[in-house]
């Protein structure tokens, strides 16, 4: 069994953020590792553990609004430093 197949074996119908464990025959009782790095993966391309941390402790709408307009400063700064390079 290649990658893709075991990737497609992976898939659970209905469930977009969960794996199955496949068995092969190499390894009979199911390779854990592989559907748990599926898993994460899944989660991390879905935003759900990012947005559990941003979640984590309350942010005032102000504070959320601050950060994002620096954030925006800081990168019109860097592209105009690159631009005039």
């Amino acid at each position: 069994m290649n990658k893709k197949h075991k990737i497609w074996q992976s898939h659970i119908p209905g469930v977009p953020l969960g794996s199955a464990v496949v068995k092969t025959k190499s390894n009979p009782r199911g390779d854990v590792s592989f559907a748990i790095r599926f898993w994460k993966r899944a989660m991390k391309d879905a935003g759900t553990l990012q947005d559990l941390k941003d979640r984590r402790f309350f942010e005032k709408k102000s504070d959320k609004k601050r950060k994002q307009v620096a954030a925006a400063k800081y990168h019109q700064r860097q592209q105009t430093i690159q631009d005039n390079l």
